[in-house]
Formats: structure tokens, C-alpha cells, sequence
């Protein structure tokens, strides 16, 4: 079991430090943050473009992540052969796919609370603005604003500057600033209500993640890099329409009575079976190729 830990903890250390996880945090920042401007357009509810681009920033930004961080990890360890090494430790090619599983899925984490609590902060903004409409327009609240481009920039200068005098690792540093600001900013002024319609619906989208987490580890064992992240990928985006970010943003509109909470629970309790049988798979398939 310590051999199988220590594949968690070296996998999620190794994810915080790439830089496509810190850029693509960013990217999903940016989005929740400044697509709240839009609502300028005034496409009725003020607040249910804030609401979409957050969900849809941790959707996408969550499946392109699970997907890449699971290929990129998984293959670095076959292609340099340090899979060898930790094969040699009593640890089954089943028991380190699920280690390396285990260990984007703690990295994702990370990813899904920065991109959540950012994406709180916009709606919340765009709740206040529609309520303190200037001239019957409804305009982006400052101070929610500023608290997203500050959860952008200043991780990034912060993290410059402890890299550039302490040399401390630039993308590690930086991505956990992230997440500091994102939380911290969802102290000021802060909606309990709006933050439960937001947060809520996101919780429904971290399953997918999951999922094809587990799903392009197993692919990622056995296919070269491009095979893995294209199947992957390709899949995904068949299974778009039903996982649109939309819809849970209509259903958690406050006219239509709150968080879906039964089918955040029936969207568990689905995954949950597939994410397992993809893995009881990748095991099975692997023991048949040590018996021949």
C-alpha cells in the first residue's frame, strides 16, 4: 500500500507543476469571469449567462483536464520506463493505473474548487448589478469583477516573484494561489443562496470528469499518446448534449426552485458503477496478458 500512496502523491505533485493544469485554470478563470459582461446584451436573465459560463468553464475545463493530465501522466511513466521501477515494488499494472487515477483526481480537485468558487464570485456579481441597475441596465458589480481578474493576475505575479527570490516552484506556486483567491473572494459580500445555485450544478458535472479520468488512464496503459487522447476526446464529445451546462444552469435558476439535488444524486449514483467497471476492465485485461 505505501508503493501505491506514494503513486498518488508523486502524480498529483507531478500534475500541479505542468504548466498545461495552471494554463488551463486560467483559461477557465478567464471565462467565468469576463463572459459576465456579456450580459450587457441583456438575453433576459442577467444572471443566467454568469451562471452557464461558469458551469460550462468547469465542464469543459474539467473534461479537457481529466483527459490530458491522464494521458500526459500515465504515458511519461511508460515511455521514460519508470513504470519498471515501480512494478518492481510488489504493485500490480492494475493497482498503478488506479494509483495514477487516484492522483489526477486529486490534482482535478484543485482545479474543480478554484473554477467553482471564481465562477460564485461572477454570479453573485451579476446578481448584484441586475439589483443596482444604472439607467435600467444592468452592469457587471466592480468589486466582483476585480475579484476575478485579481484571482487571475495576482497568483501569477505572486508566484514570479517566489520563484524569481525564493525559488520556489513558478506553476506549483501559482496554482495554489489560485485556488487561495478564489476562495478568499467569495468572503466578501457573500451569498449563501447564490453560492448554493452555483455550487450545486457544478457538483453534477464532476462525475463526467471522473470518468473520463478513468477512462483515458486505461487508455493511456495500453495506446500510444495521440490514440488515448483522441479516442478520449472523441468520446467526450459525444457525450456533450447530455452533460450541457445549460441545462443544469436552468434548473438551478432560482424561479425554478433551487439545486436539482435528486439528479445531482442520480448523476452519482450512475457514474459511479461506470467509472468502477472501467477499471475492474483495465484489471481484468491486464491479468489475461501476464497469463499469456
Amino acid at each position: 500500500m505505501g508503493a501505491f500512496f506514494s503513486i498518488v502523491r508523486a502524480t498529483a505533485l507531478e500534475i500541479s507543476c505542468d504548466a498545461f493544469a495552471m494554463l488551463l485554470t486560467l483559461a477557465a478563470l478567464a471565462l467565468s469571469t469576463f463572459a459576465g459582461a456579456l450580459h450587457y446584451h441583456q438575453f433576459g436573465d442577467p444572471t443566467r449567462m454568469a451562471r452557464e459560463a461558469g458551469l460550462s468553464a468547469i465542464l469543459a475545463g474539467g473534461l479537457v483536464f481529466a483527459i490530458i493530465a491522464s494521458v500526459r501522466t500515465v504515458r511519461r511513466e511508460i515511455e521514460s520506463h519508470t513504470i519498471d521501477m515501480a512494478l518492481a515494488h510488489s504493485i500490480s499494472r492494475s493497482a498503478f493505473i488506479c494509483a495514477k487515477f487516484a492522483g489526477v483526481a486529486l490534482a482535478y480537485v484543485v482545479f474543480f474548487l478554484t473554477v467553482c468558487a471564481n465562477s460564485i464570485t461572477a454570479v453573485r456579481g451579476a446578481a448584484i448589478g441586475a439589483q443596482e441597475a444604472y439607467g435600467g441596465l444592468a452592469r457587471v458589480w466592480g468589486p466582483s469583477l476585480a475579484l476575478g481578474v485579481a484571482t487571475i493576475v495576482m497568483p501569477v505575479v505572486l508566484a514570479a516573484a517566489a520563484n524569481r527570490f525564493f525559488r520556489i516552484r513558478f506553476v506549483r506556486c501559482a496554482t495554489l494561489l489560485m485556488l487561495a483567491f478564489a476562495l478568499a473572494s467569495l468572503a466578501y459580500r457573500v451569498d449563501w443562496r447564490l453560492a448554493v445555485l452555483q455550487g450545486a450544478p457544478a457538483l453534477a458535472l464532476v462525475p463526467s470528469a471522473v470518468f473520463f479520468m478513468a477512462f483515458a488512464c486505461v487508455l493511456a496503459g495500453r495506446l500510444r499518446a495521440n490514440a488515448a487522447t483522441g479516442i478520449s476526446f472523441a468520446a467526450a464529445a459525444f457525450s456533450l448534449p447530455v452533460l450541457g451546462a445549460h441545462y443544469l444552469a436552468d434548473a438551478a435558476a432560482p424561479q425554478a426552485g433551487g439545486a436539482p439535488w435528486g439528479f445531482i444524486a442520480l448523476t452519482y449514483a450512475a457514474a459511479s458503477p461506470l467509472v468502477v467497471a472501467v477499471l475492474v476492465v483495465n484489471g481484468r485485461l491486464n491479468t489475461k496478458d501476464g497469463a499469456d
